[in-house]
């Protein structure tokens, strides 16, 4: 097996260190030591875009909230129609420098479709200042609803968060939120705030066992 190679080091704002490995051919972003996400390990993160991107109408205009390493931005794009637009925000300048190099040829580039615009942003602020403006928001900016990496990402999945979200999304719209674990209290919270509210549990890999994901989707009602 090759050594683990560091590619690249960022500090988030909340003081969070991550680092760019590289190991057989294997990319992974790491957060103080923990893997995040991996090249190899992505079906959860497109399926984030397919549960809400299926049938979007001309035009549509959809927000991706975290880059990652590009999968769920590829897979909105590729459901997207030509003449939509999809944008996405990240708030670390290193991980869109990291998917402009190395991980860009994973996802197929999606950054270099004319249909990106890149907003290097706080998601939680875009979403504030957001009125009937999304056909679809997907959110993969931390671990889930409680296992936060990002404190101040918390904000997103409370009442006041969810009603943001709702506000920021056209009528029938959806959010998508990807979480590693089920949150059993968390669609009631969002039916709560005015969703029509399902749960996808997926695997970390297609077509293959082990450890999933959850997905949680919300369709403003």
């Amino acid at each position: 097996m090759k050594p683990r190679i560091t590619v690249g080091k960022a500090i988030a704002p909340d003081g969070t260190r991550l680092e760019l490995i590289e190991r057989d051919d294997e990319y992974v972003i790491e957060t103080d030591g923990m893997p995040l996400m991996s090249s190899r390990m992505h079906f959860s993160e497109a399926e984030l875009a397919r549960v809400v991107c299926e049938n979007l109408k001309p035009k549509a205009r959809v927000m991706i909230g975290g880059l990652g390493l590009g999968y769920t931005l590829r897979s909105a794009l590729d459901l997207l129609p030509k003449s939509g637009t999809a944008v996405q925000v990240e708030l670390i300048p290193e991980i869109v420098e990291w998917n402009r190099g190395p991980l860009g040829k994973f996802a197929d580039h999606p950054l270099n479709d004319p249909r990106t615009k890149l907003a290097l942003d706080d998601v939680t602020q875009v979403i504030r200042h957001a009125r009937n403006e999304f056909d679809a928001i997907m959110l993969d900016v931390d671990n889930g609803p409680t296992a936060l990496v990002d404190e101040s990402n918390g904000w997103l999945y409370t009442d006041d968060g969810l009603q943001a979200i709702r506000r920021a999304l056209k009528q029938d719209g959806e959010v998508a939120i990807w979480s590693a674990d089920d949150e059993p209290k968390f669609p009631s919270r969002m039916r709560r705030n005015g969703y029509f509210s399902n749960l996808y549990r997926i695997r970390a890999h297609k077509g293959k066992g082990g450890g999933g994901h959850v997905i949680f989707t919300g369709r403003k009602s």
